[in-house]
């Protein structure tokens, strides 16, 4: 993907215009998405805020005219600039100010947790717009098999329907953490050979956000309703990052090939339960500093 990232440092024109299609394609292939708002971030960060903005300014025209002419729908641009380059915009211009990636996650969880709280509250049938296909799902999924009644079933969707906004908001968040990493190691690249890698390896969230996440978990087990699960989805989704830079740290300290990485993250895709573990591990990482045990270790 380097071509890309070499193209959209070209000019905000070039920027914009990946942004523009990758939006596009990313109705159908989402990780597109991603791909799209990092083009944002590297304009942000290599340039500044405003660049940034401008670049979004060019590009959200251009997504509305190739969501007409592809879809007779220039709404679309509209929907990709709050939910997909405005939180990736954020993240990257307060990494700039600030050159903490820590920080700049913490910024866009708390955001994402305030998102969460304001959805349930404004609009707590937010999940309904998706109750009739997720009706479809179900009465095909009872016709088709003997291990589901269609009364379980329905209990399970309107569980889910009541978790959307949760799901909706932490499913934002990622595409942003993800959207702000790819920027950010197109950035190193070209202006800081390595330097991602660093970066990213020693991410530490500190004690207090650990504290306020493993809070907002407990209380989810305990309680158990939609809402704080929600909050939980949140905070995991940022302690999932912290897991993967401890992973990678670990990686590079016990110096293992780094096919081991490809070979552990099709472990996490079919036993989610490692990733679980990892994040417990990225908990305590604060107080214990992996890092540095396994360092001297060595």
């Amino acid at each position: 993907m380097l071509f890309l990232a070499r193209f959209i440092l070209k000019g905000q024109s070039q920027a914009a215009l990946v942004a523009a299609t990758m939006a596009v394609l990313g109705l159908i292939l989402p990780p597109a998405a991603w791909i799209s708002a990092a083009a944002i971030v590297l304009i942000t960060l290599v340039h500044d805020p405003k660049s940034g903005l401008f670049t979004m300014a060019i590009a959200s025209l251009g997504a509305a005219m190739f969501a007409f002419l592809i879809f007779a729908t220039p709404q679309i641009a509209a929907m990709f600039v709050l939910l997909a380059w405005l939180p990736a915009w954020m993240s990257a211009t307060i990494l700039r100010q600030t050159v903490s990636l820590a920080f700049s996650l913490q910024i866009l969880a708390m955001v994402s947790l305030l998102a969460v709280i304001l959805l349930y509250m404004m609009f707590p049938n937010f999940g309904e717009f998706w109750r009739e296909p997720l009706d479809q799902m179900v009465t095909q999924l009872a016709q088709q098999s003997n291990d589901f009644s269609l009364a379980d079933l329905k209990q399970t969707e309107d569980w889910v329907i009541k978790f959307l906004p949760g799901l909706f908001v932490s499913s934002i968040m990622f595409g942003a953490v993800v959207s702000l990493l790819l920027g950010r190691w197109w950035q190193a690249v070209y202006y800081n050979p390595g330097g991602f890698a660093k970066e990213f390896q020693s991410l530490n969230l500190g004690k207090i956000s650990a504290l306020v996440a493993m809070t907002i978990i407990l209380i989810a087990a305990l309680v158990g309703n939609v809402f704080t699960v929600a909050l939980a989805s949140v905070v995991s989704v940022l302690y999932a990052m912290q897991a993967l830079s401890l992973l990678h740290a670990v990686i590079r300290i016990r110096q293992v090939h780094t096919a081991w990485l490809m070979v552990i993250y099709l472990i996490m895709f079919f036993m989610p339960h490692l990733v679980v573990l990892l994040i417990l591990a990225s908990f305590a990482d604060p107080w214990l500093d992996v890092r540095q045990r396994i360092a001297k270790s060595v």
